[in-house]
């Protein structure tokens, strides 16, 4: 898709000036000597011993000479000036490649950078717009917030979906998923290593979905890398899968497998996967 088809020359100039498409429609963000691209890792839902892809994660990758670059180092090359802009570019970059994802009928998760500030809203909106002109719903859309209850309210006004964040240790923040209500709690890889150690500490994970879903909310999880991960996230009854086991991150315009595909198929041993990204 071209940067015309999007309509970005119709947001703020310094956002249209900084993502570009490539030759086969690709967009890209552009800062400094930095390429920031985006990539994207398949959700997988379970059901009758099944995973069906229902999402993809979108992910922003900083590229410099042509090489991946940790986000961490990128941003640490950020001057404070440039942050808001920077925050703004990686939240549009995934929904302005949403026709370059290469899996029909699935959701788009992606991340609220809150360095955007309220323009970041603007540019959602105008999104939302110009995407739904395109066939594209904003229920499709599902934007992961940290516990911003306003917020939540803001983006179901524009007709986005709301995931809750939870990062690091400790189990998700019971007062936060009453406050925010949202459709999917995501548990991160660090969140979720803790209920991987032995199998009594997995077995902790149950009560914990079992809370989700009496609040309405499905609990996806990151980091399903190996057959044990897979075991205890669907002993738990988890309801939303991502992991390199299943399918690892590559970014927009690869060729992901479609339809769903049997969970005994992942069951022969851990998967061993080179990172895309370093």
């Amino acid at each position: 898709m071209t940067d015309e088809f999007f309509g970005f020359g119709a947001l703020p100039q310094d956002l249209a000036a900084k993502i570009v498409a490539d030759e086969i429609g690709l967009e890209f963000g552009v800062h400094g000597d930095f390429r920031l691209r985006c990539a994207i890792q398949p959700i997988f839902r379970h059901e009758d011993g099944r995973l069906t892809p229902v999402a993809v994660d979108g992910q922003v990758v900083p590229y410099r000479k042509g090489q991946p670059v940790a986000m961490a180092d990128f941003l640490a090359e950020v001057a404070a000036e440039d942050r808001a802009i920077v925050a703004r570019i990686c939240e549009v970059l995934p929904l302005a490649n949403v026709h370059n994802i290469g899996l029909e009928g699935v959701a788009l998760l992606f991340k609220h950078e809150t360095h955007g500030g309220a323009s970041s809203l603007e540019d959602l909106s105008f999104m939302v717009r110009r995407l739904a002109d395109e066939g594209f719903e904003a229920s499709h859309l599902i934007c992961e917030i940290d516990g911003d209850e306003n917020l939540a309210c803001v983006l179901r006004a524009i007709g986005m979906r709301v995931a809750l964040g939870h990062h690091g240790a400790g189990q998700p923040d019971g007062d936060a998923v009453k406050r925010v209500m949202p459709e999917i709690v995501r548990l991160d890889r660090a969140s979720f290593e803790r209920f991987c150690a032995d199998t009594s500490t997995g077995r902790l994970l149950r009560p914990v979905v079992s809370v989700l879903k009496a609040q309405g909310a499905e609990l996806l999880v990151e980091g399903i890398d190996s057959e044990d991960r897979l075991e205890i996230a669907l002993g738990a009854g988890v309801d939303l899968f991502q992991g390199n086991l299943l399918e690892p991150a590559m970014l927009v315009g690869s060729v992901f497998a479609d339809g769903p595909r049997e969970t005994s198929q992942y069951r022969r041993g851990e998967c061993v996967v080179v990172p895309l990204f370093g």
